[in-house]
This record gives structure tokens, C-alpha cells and sequence, in this order.
């Protein structure tokens, strides 16, 4: 406890922090408290605002990358992102310590749908239909389930992939909204084929027992791009729709729930498979893969007006959905056996003369063919790649009454 020039003491930031964290909700809006209690908690006094603020910052730049191996369904993060990272990374989550011994057994039906601060969103693929959604703390153990979808509506799963289990969980999105301090699951209910279009998406506030339908707005009677993922950035959920021809974004505003159309597609993907959406710096961005071998990477304006190619690979491949950690890029290495993924290399790529040029925002970054990296995850099989950071925030606030 330190002294100030008036001598009185103080606590230390993170001691307030916990202390205003356990403070009862001022808002009288339904729902769990949660991470509102300190969006709320900072109207009241502008010290408490600048300690909250600064604790919110110091959380985002904590984060490092999760990796996901969608086979075994285990999950590491990597100790140091910093340039004198050594590569060395920890396991944070395993299903079944027998299937640990033995990794021949596939574990593949249960697969990650995202991270928000600390919390893991699992979706088990064998509960139909829709899949069986839990939220997962590995900092302190805790479970909580996410009560199923209604069975109003049709669900077609994939018959594209080798995978014994179906793909519901590519139907989901867990998202965080900053502002109400809310946390959510979005479900766009259609298939990886793309054989059903949709009018409403669904969504549910934890804590809360239901979900609810939004009317799709724009999205409705158009058919979604799940190969391009779902993503959640700074309130808002994001996914792509085609429809005559054509492909936009379309989102949702996790506050208002309406779904809204963004933009078209920048950098002429040359198919539906040939694309992806990811999060730069909390921005928009979309991965586009070249027929030349070169990957370029497309970032939305603050006022989501304009693309603009911020990075461009050369003969590299981004591990989805994220790929990007402060100063730190990711690279994918795959290798097929017998046409088969059978192992996944992560490397880190940090600034290097002759490798990785552009200083210029308004040139790309670019990482040439010459750039080796640094392996920081290794795995067999396939892989997704997280923002994680770790937190001690309990889930029991947020069992439904």
C-alpha cells in the first residue's frame, strides 16, 4: 500500500479493480453484471474511469495467440509473442485426459467456436440438432452450458467434409459487446453448402434463459458464406451473404440487434472459397488467397467506408480467424499426407529488412517468400487461432434464473 503526496494511502490498480468488480450493478437493465459493472462504474468518478480504462488496455495487450487443433481438440497458447519469443507454448485445455494418452482417438466433434476475455465457447457437434454449446473458464475450471436452439426452423448440415461429425458449430459466433459489458452467442442458421436461406438470425444473452429471433434485414432470403467465418469485433458481429450474384457483409449491432449491409468484397476473391474474414487491430479485415500464390489481406476504414490492402504474403498462408498480435504475424504451414492434413506449424514474423517492409500505412506490409519466421505452435491435423487472454472472471453470474 503506497503513500500519496498528501499522505494518504492507496491501493494498488489492481486491487481497486477486483474491488470494484465485486461493487453491485448500477444499471437497472436486466441481465447478468458482469463486465458492466465497470463500464457503468467509470461514469461515476474520473479516477475510477482512467484505472478502468487502463485496466481494459492492459488486458487487450496481454493477449496472445490460442491455437486450436480441430482434431485432437486441444487447445495451446503461446508463452511470448514478443521478437525474443523462444516458441515455447503452454497446454490450456484437453476434453479427456485418456484421449491425452492416446491421440489416435479423434476427438473432433467438439470444436471451438471463439474466445471473449479469458472464456472459451465450445460447441459439441454430436448433439443435433444445432450442436451443444458450453462456455469453458480454464483459469478456474468453470462450466457453463448455453441452453439449446428452439427447433422451429430447419438445420442442414455440411456434406462437403471427411469429418465423421457435422459442422454446427460454424453456424455460431461468441461475441462481447465493450459498452454494455454483455456477453452473446450469435447463430446464423444455415448450412456450409449453403442450401438454405434464411430470414432471422438467432441470438442469445448470457444469462438469459431464450433465445430470440433478429429479423435478418438485408440478409434475408440470401444465402451465407460460413466458409468465410463468423467474427465478432468491437460490437458487432460480421458474415458474408451472396445474393444475385453477388457478395456483401453484412452485420449486427450486438447493442440494437439489427442487422445491417456493410460493403462488397474487396480484392476480387477469385471464388467463395478463396476468402475469409479476420480481425486487424479491430478492424475488419479480409483474407483474400491469390491463384499467384500471394495472399493480401483487406482492412475496413473506421467508417466502413473504404478497403485498403494493408498486408500482402508471398507464398504464405494465415492460420484463421485471427493472424495478427500487435507487432507479431502469423504464418500457416500444412502438410498433407495421402491428401490429408496430418501436421500444422504456427510461425511468428516480426520486422526484418528485406522480409517484411512498410513502415507506410498507406503502403502494404509485405512478408516475401525469404521469410522463415519463428515456429511458435506445432500440431497434426488442422488448426484455428484465438485472441486469448487469461481471466479469473467467474461464470456463475451468468447462470439463466
Amino acid at each position: 500500500m503506497a503513500m500519496s503526496d498528501a499522505g494518504r494511502r492507496e491501493l494498488p490498480t489492481d486491487v481497486v479493480v477486483e474491488v470494484l468488480l465485486r461493487l453491485a450493478p448500477v444499471s437497472p437493465r436486466p441481465g447478468p453484471p458482469g463486465r458492466r459493472r465497470l463500464r457503468e462504474i467509470s461514469l461515476v468518478c474520473s479516477l475510477w474511469r482512467e484505472i478502468i480504462d487502463k485496466h481494459t488496455t492492459e488486458m487487450q495487450s496481454r493477449a496472445t495467440a490460442l491455437h486450436w487443433d480441430t482434431w485432437d481438440a486441444v487447445a495451446h497458447v503461446v508463452d511470448d509473442m514478443s521478437k525474443s519469443s523462444t516458441g515455447s507454448n503452454t497446454e490450456l485445455w484437453i476434453p479427456d485426459r485418456v484421449a491425452a494418452d492416446f491421440r489416435f482417438l479423434n476427438n473432433s466433434s467438439l470444436q471451438l467456436i471463439g474466445t471473449c476475455n479469458g472464456l472459451l465457447c465450445l460447441c459439441d457437434n454430436k448433439e443435433a440438432p444445432g450442436g451443444a454449446v458450453t462456455l469453458f473458464n480454464p483459469a478456474t475450471y468453470e462450466e457453463l452450458p448455453v441452453p439449446p436452439l428452439p427447433c422451429t426452423r430447419p438445420y442442414i448440415p455440411s456434406v462437403e467434409r471427411y469429418a465423421c461429425w457435422e459442422d454446427w458449430h460454424e453456424a455460431y459466433n461468441f461475441a462481447y459487446h465493450p459498452t454494455s459489458g454483455q456477453y452473446k452467442v450469435v447463430h446464423v442458421p444455415c448450412s456450409i453448402n449453403k442450401v438454405y436461406k434464411f430470414d432471422a438470425v438467432q441470438v442469445l444473452t448470457l444469462g438469459e434463459a431464450s433465445w430470440r429471433e433478429v429479423p435478418a434485414g438485408p440478409a434475408e432470403g440470401a444465402s451465407c458464406n460460413l466458409g468465410a467465418g463468423i467474427i465478432s469485433i468491437d460490437g458487432a458481429t460480421y458474415w458474408v451473404i451472396e445474393s444475385a450474384g453477388a457478395s456483401w457483409v453484412v452485420s449486427l449491432d450486438l447493442e440494437n440487434e439489427v442487422v445491417t449491409r456493410v460493403k462488397g468484397l474487396p480484392g476480387h476473391p477469385a471464388g467463395p472459397e478463396h476468402y475469409h474474414l479476420t480481425e486487424v487491430h479491430g478492424r475488419l479485415g479480409i483474407v483474400v488467397r491469390g491463384v499467384s500464390r500471394t495472399t493480401e489481406v483487406w482492412v475496413l476504414d473506421e467508417g466502413r467506408r473504404n478497403w485498403s490492402c494493408q498486408y500482402s504474403l508471398t507464398r504464405h498462408n494465415v492460420p484463421r480467424p485471427h493472424f495478427v498480435f500487435g507487432e507479431c504475424i502469423l504464418t500457416l504451414d500444412e502438410s498433407l499426407i495421402r491428401g490429408h492434413y496430418n501436421e500444422s506449424l504456427i510461425r511468428g514474423h516480426y520486422r526484418q529488412t528485406g522480409v517484411w517492409s512498410s513502415s507506410n500505412k498507406a503502403v502494404p506490409v509485405r512478408v516475401s517468400h525469404r521469410a522463415h519466421g519463428r515456429p511458435l505452435v506445432i500440431t497434426s491435423g488442422r488448426g484455428r487461432t484465438f485472441r486469448y487472454v487469461k481471466t479469473m472472471e467467474s461464470l456463475s453470474i451468468y447462470y439463466a434464473p
